[in-house]
């Protein structure tokens, strides 16, 4: 598949994300994301970490976004992207 210069920023944007996604999921609760979090915001412009410092300790958790991501390497790269994007997340994290 070849693929155009703005094609290859989206791939890179989109399994970055997968990435922190599985990041997350997996150490949510267990290591501190505080980091993590405020990098996704300034990449998705998003407000999560201003959002959970400010939530009571119950109160904070993490919403995968990994099926929509998914969803968007699928429809826009093809199964066989996905798989590879997933297979190297997998050795990545």
């Amino acid at each position: 598949m070849e693929l155009t210069e703005e094609m290859r920023y989206r791939l890179c944007y989109l399994t970055l994300r997968l990435a922190l996604d599985q990041k997350l999921e997996r150490d949510w609760g267990k290591k501190e994301c505080a980091g993590v979090l405020e990098f996704l915001d300034l990449m998705s412009g998003s407000h999560l970490a201003q959002e959970q410092s400010s939530a009571p300790d119950a109160e904070r958790r993490y919403v995968s976004q990994r099926p929509k991501l998914e969803d968007f390497l699928d429809a826009e790269f093809g199964e066989e992207v996905l798989a590879l994007v997933n297979r190297a997340i997998t050795e990545l994290v």
